[in-house]
């Protein structure tokens, strides 16, 4: 079950304004379902989504890199506190269709959400710390836009970009076709968290795993770590941005806590914590902790297994 929906159900029996409120996000959904475009629910300042930036980065319309990209939206992405800073992200424009929704974990592709856009922020921030390494966003949808932003400027060996859904890989491709990303090697990959194991390449390969809002799926928690684990170097470390979600995010802490040294911060960020506070004092209405403030949870994978981590426990 998608996130949206998941919100519509687990609202639909509480107060009157949380109905209200499920009604709202109940709403994108059906708009997705009987075909209004993705680039029109972003732009979409009244949507259901409500809470849809923190308005850290601008974006402008663009010419597609070549004719063949022009089914789809094109934006630059910039940023006022990035000097120089310039991402291009082709936007699926056709019509979203209940079959692709009803793919693997496809709802949250529809845009670029709020977690995705803070550890974009977050990462550039702290580009150095990149530098020279192997990295993988997962479940990055239909954008991986941090992932872009880390190949374009950290001097990265190696990025992978990648998510659950084929749609979703074919305009990763595209935005790798769309930007320079000089001497970084940057991928775009099928990978499905699950009851598949990772593939013998892929294998302790990565010195960073980003991750953002992933959390939500009950029954993928174990896998997502499990997989998170095997594709990291030993003492490799990932970034996952997630709000708490009626909790969702803190029972993952819990999962990991048996593989990786875990540490949970929420003042991550200066900027992105003052524009958490602003937002609710000046839209209680509308801004919702639980469901938008994305906390950061560091997993670290140990350089050798602990005396809590055995195969069997795996």
């Amino acid at each position: 079950m998608s996130h949206l929906l998941a919100d519509f159900v687990r609202n639909s029996h509480t107060s009157d304004d949380k109905k209200y409120k499920a009604r709202k996000r109940w709403n994108l959904l059906a708009q997705v379902l009987t075909g209004e475009n993705s680039v029109k629910v972003v732009d979409n300042t009244v949507s259901c989504r409500r809470f849809q930036s923190y308005g850290l980065f601008s974006t402008e319309p663009m010419e597609p890199a070549n004719q063949d990209q022009e089914i789809n939206k094109w934006f630059q992405y910039t940023c006022q506190d990035l000097p120089g800073f310039s991402v291009n992200i082709s936007h699926v424009s056709e019509a979203v269709t209940a079959e692709r929704l009803n793919g693997f974990n496809n709802t949250g592709n529809v845009c670029v959400w709020p977690s995705e856009e803070v550890m974009t922020y977050y990462c550039m921030q702290h580009v150095e710390d990149f530098k020279g390494q192997r990295v993988c966003e997962l479940g990055g949808g239909m954008t991986c836009l941090a992932g872009v932003a880390i190949g374009l400027y950290a001097e990265a060996t190696h990025v992978e970009l990648t998510d659950g859904n084929e749609q979703s890989v074919t305009n990763l491709w595209s935005i790798i076709e769309g930007n320079d990303f000089g001497a970084t090697v940057v991928n775009a990959r099928l990978l499905r968290w699950g009851k598949t194991k990772v593939e013998p390449e892929l294998e302790s390969m990565f010195d960073t795993i980003i991750c953002a809002d992933c959390l939500f799926f009950d029954d993928c928690r174990d896998d997502l770590a499990s997989f998170i684990y095997d594709l990291l170097k030993p003492g490799g470390q990932a970034l996952i941005f997630a709000p708490s979600r009626s909790k969702t995010f803190h029972k993952f802490v819990g999962v990991a806590e048996k593989l990786f040294l875990v540490m949970v911060d929420g003042e991550y960020d200066r900027r992105v914590w003052n524009l958490h506070q602003a937002m609710l004092k000046k839209y209680p209405d509308v801004y919702d902790d639980d469901l938008h403030f994305p906390i950061l949870m560091k997993l670290t994978k140990p350089l050798s297994l602990s005396r809590d981590v055995t195969p069997e426990s795996r």
